[in-house]
């Protein structure tokens, strides 16, 4: 039932329409993307400060400690190293853990963000070609298309992400195990 109150708008610029929305999706997603990248700099930052904070803390407790116990006995003094040397040794073991704890994170999260990209991007790729299809006919078989490679795009990335904290897990239960 068609409506005659509406008014006629052509396929050429139907099609120029939806070349234009798909070209302001992917200007915006780039922006996300880059905006994203910022977010993921800022906080790798934020730990490396972090971890510097706590080196200055673990340098002024040792501090405090000489002064203490430089005031004390013989006895105070062994002490006194023995227990610079189990906090130094607690500290390297807590900043070694976290290093390549926050290391692990920063691979996963990379490699999801590299997936997430490629989904985006074929998926505006994709919205790209539909607007420039001739008739229904050649959407759907670009839809099947599309289909039928992004479920084998997921497939791998979520091959590649088991792989990839398989390997993580992996390397973290090695170091646990060493003396």
């Amino acid at each position: 039932m068609a409506n005659d109150n509406l008014p006629m708008v052509s396929a050429q610029a139907q099609r120029a329409l939806a070349e234009n929305g798909v070209a302001r999706a992917r200007e915006a997603y780039e922006r996300f993307a880059e905006a994203g990248e910022m977010a993921l700099n800022a906080f790798e930052t934020s730990m490396a400060q972090s971890f510097e904070g706590w080196r200055s803390v673990m340098g002024s407790s040792r501090e405090t400690a000489h002064q203490l116990t430089d005031s004390n006995v013989a006895g105070a003094r062994r002490m006194r190293e023995q227990w610079d040397a189990a906090g130094a040794r607690l500290y390297n073991a807590f900043e070694d853990n976290a290093v390549h704890t926050l290391a692990a994170m920063r691979e996963i999260g990379h490699r999801m963000l590299i997936a997430t990209d490629t989904n985006v991007r074929a998926s505006l790729d994709f919205a790209e070609r539909v607007a420039k299809a001739a008739d229904a006919r050649e959407a759907a078989a670009l839809n099947m298309a599309f289909l039928q490679e992004q479920s084998r795009r997921l497939t791998d990335q979520m091959v590649d992400l088991h792989q990839t904290t398989g390997r993580l897990a992996r390397e973290a239960a090695a170091r646990t195990e060493k003396p």
